[in-house]
C-alpha cells in the first residue's frame, strides 16, 4: 500500500503547477461572476485575465478599468499577489508564522527557487518575504494615494493606490485607469514611485534582504556576489535602456514632451520592460529600434528570487562572463575573484537557448495561426510573445485582436513563462546529483 501511494506521490515543482492551475480556474470562475464585470464577458476572456494575473503579466484582452466593477478588480488584484508571491512561496510563509516545519523534500525545493537561501534560515526568509512585501507595498501606495487623491475621491485614490502598488511590486502591470499611466506620464511622484516599486519587485528577495541588513546593521561585510551581480546588471540595463530610448524618441516620439517629461518618460520604459508592463506612452507609436531594445530588455527580465521574469540577469551576466574567458583562454569562468562551477554555466546556457528557441518557435505558429499579413505584424507578434513568455504585459496593439486559439495559446506562453524556466532548473539540479555514465569524447568541427 505504501509503495502503490508513493507511486503517486507528487513532487513540490508538481505541486507548484497544480497550485497555479488551481488558483487561474478559480480566479476565471470569479472574473465571469455578474458581481466582477459590468457587462458581462467570455468564459476564454476571464481565463486569459486571471491567467495574465497570476503569472504577473498584465496582457489584457479587454480594458481593467472599462470592464470589471470594482470587485472584479479586487479580484484581479488578489490574483496578482498570489501569483507574484506564488502559491508555494505564500503558504510555506504562512506555514512558518504559524510555527510549522518544512520537509526535506520541500526544503530541497525552497534552495533550489532561492538559490543563495542556504545563506539564511529558511524560515526566517520566509517571514521576511512577507514583511518586506507588506512594507514596500504599503510606502507605495501611501506615496500613489498623495498623487491620486488630486483627481479622485479618498476612497477611489486609496483604491487606485492599492491596486497599482499591488501590480507594480508584483511586475504586473495591471492598471485601474482606462489608458493606464499615460495621463500620469509626467508626474514625477507617480513614474519615480512606481519604477521604484517595479525595481524593488525584480532585484529578488535575497538582494533586499541583504541590502536592508547591511543598512541596519551597518556592517562592513562584503555584499556577495550574487547581490553584486544583480545589481551591477540592473543598473547597467536600466542606464543603457534609458540612454538608447532617449536617443532614439527624443526628437520622434517624445518630440511634443517637456525635457522632464523626455527624461522620465525614456526611464520608466527602461525599467517597464524588465517585466513591469506598466506603460506612460503608447508603444506602438515607438520607433522599430526602440521595440528591439525593449525585447532585448523584457528577454533578460529580473533577478533569480524574484517575482519578475525572463532568463534572470544573472543568467546573461554568466553568459557574458563564459564569453570573456573563452577569448582569454582562461580555463575557469571567473566573476571578481571567484570562479563560477560548471554546473551554473550549463544551467544558464541551457535556460537561455531554450527560453530563445521557444519563443522563436512559438512565434512562428503564432503568424500561422493568426494569419496577420500587415508589414509590421512579425515585430508585433514577436513582441507579444517576448512579453507573454517574459511576463512583461507590453503589447503593440496585438492581444485586443487575438482569436480564441491565440488567447488560449498566449496563456501556455504565459504559464510557460512564468514556470517554465523554474522547472528546467530544478529538472537539470536533480539530473546534475545523479552520476553518469562518462563516454570517450570526439572532436566535430562547428563554425
Amino acid at each position: 500500500m505504501a509503495s502503490f501511494i508513493k507511486r503517486f506521490e507528487i513532487s513540490p515543482i508538481q505541486k507548484v503547477f497544480f497550485s497555479f492551475i488551481l488558483l487561474i480556474l478559480t480566479g476565471a470562475a470569479l472574473l465571469s461572476l455578474p458581481a466582477s464585470t459590468r457587462s458581462g464577458i467570455s468564459f476564454v476572456d476571464a481565463l486569459f485575465t486571471s491567467t495574465s494575473a497570476v503569472c504577473v503579466t498584465g496582457l489584457t484582452v479587454v480594458n481593467t478599468a472599462e470592464s470589471f466593477t470594482a470587485f472584479g478588480q479586487g479580484i484581479i488584484a488578489v490574483l496578482i499577489q498570489l501569483g507574484g508571491l506564488g502559491i508555494m512561496t505564500f503558504s510555506l510563509s504562512i506555514f512558518s508564522l504559524m510555527g510549522g516545519s518544512l520537509s526535506l523534500k520541500w526544503r530541497f525545493t525552497f534552495e533550489n527557487i532561492y538559490s543563495d537561501s542556504k545563506l539564511n534560515p529558511i524560515k526566517g526568509l520566509l517571514k521576511r518575504i512577507l514583511v518586506y512585501t507588506i512594507t514596500i507595498e504599503t510606502a507605495a501606495a501611501l506615496l500613489l494615494f498623495l498623487a491620486f487623491i488630486p483627481k479622485h475621491s479618498a476612497v477611489e485614490a486609496a483604491r487606485h493606490a492599492v491596486f497599482h502598488s499591488i501590480s507594480a511590486f508584483c511586475n504586473a502591470g495591471f492598471s485601474t485607469f482606462q489608458k493606464g499611466l499615460v495621463p500620469y506620464a509626467g508626474d514625477l511622484l507617480v513614474v519615480i514611485t512606481t519604477a521604484v516599486t517595479i525595481m524593488s519587485g525584480g532585484l529578488g528577495f535575497l538582494v533586499i534582504n541583504e541590502l536592508f541588513r547591511k543598512l541596519r546593521h551597518r556592517s562592513k561585510k562584503r555584499l556577495t556576489l550574487h547581490t553584486k551581480m544583480v545589481l551591477s546588471m540592473t543598473a547597467a540595463l536600466i542606464i543603457g535602456g534609458t540612454l538608447y530610448i532617449a536617443f532614439l524618441e527624443w526628437d520622434s516620439s517624445f518630440s511634443s514632451f517637456s525635457l522632464k517629461e523626455k527624461i522620465i518618460s525614456s526611464f520608466f520604459q527602461s525599467v517597464t520592460c524588465r517585466t513591469a508592463g506598466f506603460n506612460t506612452v503608447d508603444i506602438s507609436g515607438l520607433r522599430q529600434g526602440t521595440h528591439c531594445i525593449m525585447l532585448l530588455l523584457m528577454f533578460i527580465g529580473g533577478s533569480p528570487g524574484s517575482i519578475a521574469g525572463g532568463i534572470k540577469t544573472t543568467t546573461l551576466f554568466v553568459i557574458i562572463a563564459m564569453i570573456a574567458a573563452r577569448f582569454k583562454g582562461h580555463s575557469q569562468v571567473r566573476i571578481g575573484t571567484r570562479a563560477v562551477s560548471k554546473d551554473v554555466i550549463d544551467r544558464s546556457t541551457t535556460l537561455a537557448i531554450l527560453s530563445f528557441t521557444y519563443i522563436f518557435m512559438a512565434t512562428a505558429f503564432m503568424l500561422g495561426m493568426q494569419n496577420m499579413d500587415s508589414s509590421n505584424s512579425f515585430l508585433a507578434v514577436l513582441f507579444e510573445v517576448v512579453s507573454a513568455f517574459a511576463t512583461v504585459g507590453l503589447s503593440m496593439g496585438v492581444t485586443e485582436h487575438l482569436s480564441g486559439g491565440g488567447k488560449m495559446f498566449i496563456c501556455l506562453t504565459m504559464l510557460l513563462g512564468r514556470l517554465g524556466p523554474l522547472t528546467l532548473i530544478m529538472a537539470l539540479t536533480s539530473r546534475a546529483r545523479n552520476i553518469p555514465v562518462e563516454y570517450p569524447e570526439e572532436q566535430i568541427m562547428i563554425g
